[in-house]
């Protein structure tokens, strides 16, 4: 049977990696594939490999302005269970220019993209939607609209754990196919093999903990490296923009202000503090802007937190290695205002600090799983995967922070409740590497990893056919 699938393009090697990953799918099962472009370059490429334009779907939303019609986008955002400014802000945050922007402009964005991705479901009539990452309002209404619509959404998202990923359907970020392994554990117990598995990985990340496969350096000939800058040079003279990556460049030259006028805090063992660790979020991200919207503003809540921590406990906020020369100096100021708070540098080993911790806080950070694995407490703001396991707190109210923090202080997590949500995430996960081809130097692209992605795909429809 074919199976019809939507690929949707867009920045960072996501046109290359959903084109890869279809050429990869037909090998095993006869696909017929629809393209949605973000930009005149997906266009470009998908047109270069012998895609016709009636099997791609140009929505360039931010460049179409026209009339709205109200009353059709009121009745979409029922139908769809949206809200529009909500997921206004998705983009609003990403580039501060489209705060001029009027509504009547805002609302055409809109009804332009319900109404093309409404006309890939009406004709092309799709079995599957399959993407990588949610990077605005649009993807994120394109989830919407296609799951609203009985469109089975899948979305590859790297586990956490060093070369897996799994897939998620919604934009809850608690991902169906680990909630359904995690009670089937809890209910059924876990037959010896899991148990061994998941001790396995517990005891390899505490003797050496490793960050995720994003943060990894990547290895680069020198061959790659030159490609890469002179496709960055192209883009540049055809498209008159720049690569979403380029920003970085400029980075070491913000952060080498913050060194010279002694920004951060070094960690300093003789003052005997009791930490409290916040980790600063990298934004604008879907990790605070979709995931823990009512926490995007992290200074405020980290006063917040400051208000809910009891006399002989310090907060100390730890700037993330990306936020490090892409903040405006205000927000650190902001931060240093604040009373029994230190600003700690980026450059200090994030699990040593977890380790020295009495409590990790956080919105939807890693750095909160991390410190499960380590045996930490974590209470969390947001909607994360590792909010389902037993040892995590999660905030419903604000008002609950203090009683909360206070019954988390110092404690240690039960390690068994630790071995099924792992063993949970081991089952409900697949060998590979589901990142950006931006953020891994394309290795995601190797023929062997693609047929890893392919594999898990397949696998994941057999053992969850729908929930």
């Amino acid at each position: 049977m074919v199976k019809k699938i939507v690929f949707l393009g867009g920045p960072c090697g996501r046109e290359v990696w959903m084109w890869n990953l279809y050429l990869e799918l037909k090998k095993t099962e006869e696909i017929e594939p629809h393209f949605i472009a973000l930009r005149q370059k997906d266009v470009d490429f998908f047109n270069g490999k012998g895609v016709f334009d009636d099997k791609i779907t140009k929505i360039f939303s931010l460049k179409s302005q026209f009339e709205p019609d109200e009353d059709y986008l009121r009745e979409c955002e029922r139908k769809y269970e949206i809200n529009i400014w909500d997921f206004w802000n998705i983009t609003l945050a990403r580039d501060k220019k489209r705060q001029k922007l009027d509504r009547k402009e805002v609302l055409s964005y809109f009804q332009s993209s319900f109404k093309q991705v409404e006309k890939i479901i009406d004709e092309f009539k799709p079995d599957i939607y399959l993407y990588y990452g949610v990077a605005g309002y649009d993807t994120a209404l394109f989830n919407e609209v296609f799951r609203q619509k009985e469109v089975r959404v899948l979305e590859y998202v790297a586990a956490i754990m060093p070369n897996r990923f799994t897939f998620s359907e919604d934009l809850s970020n608690h991902w169906r196919s680990l909630i359904h392994e995690y009670e089937e554990i809890k209910k059924d117990g876990l037959i010896e093999n899991e148990r061994r598995e998941a001790e396995k990985f517990i005891e390899g990340f505490r003797n050496k903990p490793k960050v995720p496969d994003c943060a990894r350096v990547y290895r680069e000939g020198f061959g790659n490296k030159l490609n890469r800058y002179k496709n960055y040079a192209k883009q540049v003279l055809k498209y008159r923009e720049l690569p979403s990556n380029m920003r970085f460049v400029v980075w070491p030259v913000i952060q080498k202000y913050y060194d010279v006028f002694g920004y951060f805090e070094k960690y300093d063992e003789s003052k005997g503090e009791k930490i409290v660790l916040f980790p600063l979020h990298f934004q604008p991200e879907a990790t605070t802007l979709i995931y823990g919207k009512w926490y995007v503003d992290q200074v405020n809540l980290i006063g917040n937190i400051v208000k809910a921590l009891p006399l002989g406990y310090t907060l100390y906020v730890k700037e993330h290695p990306f936020g490090y020369g892409n903040r405006n100096p205000d927000f650190y100021k902001r931060i240093k205002a604040l009373p029994n708070v230190r600003l700690i540098s980026p450059r200090e080993n994030n699990f040593g600090l977890i380790h020295k911790c009495s409590l990790l806080v956080t919105i939807t950070g890693t750095s909160g799983w991390e410190a499960l694995l380590l045996g930490k407490k974590v209470v969390t703001f947001g909607n994360i995967f590792f909010n389902i396991c037993s040892e995590t707190e999660r905030i419903e109210n604000i008002e609950n922070l203090p009683a909360i923090v206070r019954n988390s202080l110092d404690k240690r997590i039960d390690d068994e409740e630790l071995i099924i949500f792992v063993a949970a995430l081991q089952k409900c996960s697949y060998p590979g590497l589901a990142r950006l081809p931006s953020d891994c130097r394309d290795s995601c692209l190797e023929e062997d990893n693609m047929q890893l992605l392919a594999k898990g795909f397949f696998d994941y429809l057999e053992k969850y056919p729908g929930f």
